[in-house]
């Protein structure tokens, strides 16, 4: 825990967190994912305890609050990467550093599963993300994008 923060990795059992975040942010922000609220709204239980697979999910907050959330996923199209995917902070706890702490535990999970690199997308106008993947140290990437008017980035684990 830094200054009342803290981040951790959700486990099955913690399924009705990471569903109430996730659908939060896309039904705050549909513009920044991949997906929309009505796709994910019916999942079941099941689904929720074992999305992504491999992969995890954290959660960051200050003072006990669960403000965001942001999960490592290891696809089985390129074993060298680890993607970012699901990455969203309540309006009210932007600016307070917790994506840049979901980002370095995203990154820690990462190496701790050999991957080479951590690889994101950030959607079509959303420019506050893109400036923060930036500052973090992602760097363009030459992936196609799998949205339209997206943008493919990754940072080395060197």
């Amino acid at each position: 825990m830094v200054g009342g923060m803290a981040v951790r990795a959700l486990e099955p059992d913690d399924w009705k967190t990471k569903q109430r975040l996730r659908l939060r942010a896309l039904a705050e922000d549909p513009q920044a994912f991949g997906s929309t609220y009505a796709r994910e709204e019916h999942r079941g239980e099941a689904d929720w305890r074992t999305w992504p697979h491999p992969g995890v999910f954290f959660v960051a907050g200050r003072d006990g609050a669960d403000e965001g959330i942001a999960c490592g996923w290891l696809s089985n199209d390129d074993p060298d990467a680890t993607n970012l995917i699901s990455m969203w902070v309540a309006p009210e706890a932007r600016g307070q550093r917790l994506a840049a702490e979901l980002v370095d535990a995203v990154v820690d999970w990462a190496r701790a599963c050999g991957s080479q690199r951590v690889e994101l997308e950030v959607a079509e106008g959303n420019e506050a993300a893109l400036k923060a993947y930036l500052r973090y140290g992602f760097e363009p990437s030459p992936r196609q994008p799998h949205t339209p008017g997206g943008t493919s980035l990754r940072f080395p684990l060197r």
